[in-house]
């Protein structure tokens, strides 16, 4: 198993302070817990004095919105799991292995929602169901703690809260029969779903990898390889929640240049949705930014194309291209 090292101190101090600004955040001690370590073994963690395991790793980052996920990843570096290995670790977990079983249960009772979502993992694919899908690759990412199954989804607490609150809140009650409870933080928009069968239906069902996902995720074989009627709705799902619309004021243009984008750091996606927007008939191009590509959509002739043919459901991108209408 790997380690994690940091760059530098400002690094991992950020880290634990965005963890303690996320909606999923209870208590240190809780989180340790959910570490399967103990309070102290977490404080040194904090402190830089232990170096976190890459599966610990993966369980804290991903209490964080995608934007911040990017940023921790960029600042760190993976070493081999014996280097500065710390004796005193073992030690501990050897003296206080009944701490750690007792810490399970009570991690269940503090993380677990007891509720039963009932609801086929095999159902039909629909339109919901596909921009659901594009919702948890663009903003979203599941983990699973022991017996604890968290889907997890971050937004922008001004410009996503009336889609999340109303489309994406129907497309869930619909589907699940669940009603999203959307958190609001300084740091963001936050939604958890506690559910073993979303877990499943994501992870098992569509091959969404667990954890963090950010240079892996892809749209599903099921919907991309058999089903381009449904892929639209799952590349509307994604351009609603991590997608951009922007106009570009430079004077070269006699007018604001209008754009559409769309970045990842998934080679893979980005491959797709510039083969599903070729096979769409809508023009674009594909861009290099550090570790990032984007795919951007260029002018209102093109971009009039990806409305006909895509287009959005999130307020926020209707309202700047709704001069296009008029």
């Amino acid at each position: 198993m790997n380690r994690i090292f940091f760059y530098d101190a400002k690094s991992r101090e950020r880290l634990f302070k965005k963890v303690k600004m996320s909606s999923s955040f209870i208590s240190w001690r809780a989180l340790a817990i959910n570490l399967k370590t103990t309070r102290s073994m977490l404080d040194n963690y904090r402190k830089g004095k232990i170096l976190l395991s890459e599966d610990r790793f993966n369980i804290i980052i991903s209490m964080l919105g995608k934007a911040d996920q990017k940023s921790i990843i960029e600042s760190i570096q993976k070493r081999p799991s014996n280097w500065g290995q710390i004796i005193g670790g073992n030690i501990a977990y050897k003296r206080n292995k009944h701490l750690f079983d007792l810490g399970r249960e009570k991690a269940k009772k503090l993380f677990f929602d007891k509720v039963k979502y009932d609801f086929n993992i095999n159902m039909p694919l629909s339109k919901d169901l596909c921009e659901f899908l594009g919702v948890i690759i663009g903003d979203g990412c599941t983990n699973k703690y022991k017996n604890i199954y968290q889907t997890h989804i971050s937004g922008d607490k001004n410009l996503d809260y009336e889609y999340y609150s109303n489309r994406f809140s129907s497309i869930c009650q619909k589907l699940f029969n669940i009603k999203p409870k959307i958190v609001i933080r300084s740091s963001g928009l936050y939604i958890n779903f506690y559910s073993k069968r979303m877990f499943e239906i994501l992870t098992k069902r569509f091959n969404m990898p667990a954890g963090v996902k950010c240079y892996t995720v892809k749209i599903p074989s099921e919907i991309y390889k058999a089903q381009k009627d449904m892929l639209r709705f799952v590349l509307k799902g994604m351009f609603n929640t991590d997608g951009g619309v922007g106009l570009d004021k430079r004077k070269t243009y006699k007018k604001p240049y209008l754009r559409v984008n769309y970045t990842s750091t998934s080679k893979e996606l980005i491959s797709q949705i510039s083969a599903a927007l070729t096979s769409f008939f809508i023009p674009h191009s594909v861009h290099s930014k550090d570790k990032s590509q984007i795919i951007q959509i260029n002018g209102e002739k093109n971009v009039k194309k990806f409305l006909l043919e895509i287009g959005f459901s999130n307020p926020r991108h209707l309202n700047k291209v709704a001069y296009l209408n008029s």
